[in-house]
């Protein structure tokens, strides 16, 4: 890839790269190594309410590069028809590193909230990465892991606060029951 015209910006290869290491995506990442990373995505279109990546399918193994446009990421609230919203995604922002890495089913689902241009890295383009540049393989996996490492740490703690709010929910209602 050289360049994506998007109709509202062309994108150099080193605008793309650039955002590709930026603080919404992955920072641990070189830019002479990104910018080899960059030959690989495919530019896509997306329209709004597209689904990008549905939680619990296994057919979207890739990721992607937010250029332009605005998506969710939702996780299916169990025995509902209710979803929690896990985050807004916009420019710079990347999503869907576990399914190009594993190919397992998706863990929430990514929806364009408006018309969308992203760069999409699959898994046969990582798998020539892997063949014919080894070392930027491991650059981009290296980055990728750190990212998922630092959402998992922020999951731990919201599940702590959520199991002390819970405590004292439990605590409280312990307290009126034995006031009643």
């Amino acid at each position: 890839m050289d360049a994506i015209d998007t109709g509202q910006r062309k994108w150099s290869r080193a605008e793309v790269a650039e955002l590709l290491i930026s603080r919404n995506a992955l920072t641990d990442l070189k830019l002479d190594h990104a910018l080899q990373i960059v030959r690989l995505l495919t530019p896509q279109r997306v329209a709004a309410g597209t689904v990008l990546i549905e939680e619990g399918v296994t057919s979207t193994g890739y990721m992607a590069l937010v250029l332009e446009g605005k998506a969710v990421v939702l996780n299916a609230v169990r025995g509902s028809d209710d979803s929690v919203l896990l985050s807004h995604l916009g420019c710079g922002a990347v999503f869907g590193e576990l399914g190009v890495l594993d190919g397992k089913p998706r863990s929430a689902t990514v929806t364009a909230v408006t018309d969308m241009h992203i760069a999409v890295l699959d898994r046969p383009g990582l798998a020539r990465l892997i063949d014919t540049v080894p070392s930027v393989a491991c650059s981009l996996l290296g980055a990728i892991i750190v990212r998922v490492a630092e959402r998992l740490r922020a999951t731990n703690t919201k599940v702590q606060d959520l199991s002390a709010a819970n405590q004292a929910l439990q605590e409280q209602l312990k307290n009126s029951s034995l006031r009643a």
